[in-house]
């Protein structure tokens, strides 16, 4: 008789055992699905931002395709639409079209002295133009914003 109600005092405990391995699990499930759309919403953001990134690097690359094929946008002054005059834009073929990206020329130096060795030939007869690059993506989730410095020889002098 002890094995039957020993046996019957135990059939509780096997309940309450698999509850709490549930619970357990369940607590476990909740957990794991909130991190994973916490890692898909921060992908998301990243792969924003280096899309941001990769289109503003485009505009100042486009700028400076224009150097050669184009009219030349380091003509010695302030240059706010540097694609004025030029056949076809590169920055068409961009996801968000060319109006996502604002690229800007700023003349910083005129006739500076060019960043060379004193002593060479040409010291005195070319100067040299500084001009900063500004390139700004502006996007729903990401804005990048990047810079890059030009020097441009030319040949003779205001003085000469």
């Amino acid at each position: 008789m002890r094995r039957f109600a020993s046996r019957a005092r135990q059939q509780g405990v096997a309940l309450m055992i698999s509850l709490i391995l549930l619970t357990i699990l369940t607590v476990l499930g909740v957990y794991a699905a909130s991190t994973g759309a916490l890692q898909l919403r921060m992908v998301g953001n990243m792969q924003e931002s280096f899309d941001s990134f990769q289109s503003a690097e485009a505009g100042i690359a486009a700028v400076l395709s224009l150097v050669r094929s184009g009219p030349d946008p380091f003509a010695g002054d302030d240059e706010p639409d540097p694609f004025n005059g030029a056949g076809s834009i590169p920055l068409d073929q961009l996801n968000d079209g060319a109006g996502s990206v604002n690229v800007n020329i700023v003349m910083q130096l005129k006739g500076a002295t060019c960043p060379r060795l004193e002593e060479g030939y040409s010291v005195g007869l070319i100067d040299c133009d500084h001009y900063r690059i500004e390139s700004l993506h502006t996007s729903a989730d990401a804005r990048t914003k990047l810079d890059e410095g030009i020097v441009k020889p030319v040949i003779g002098n205001a003085s000469l």
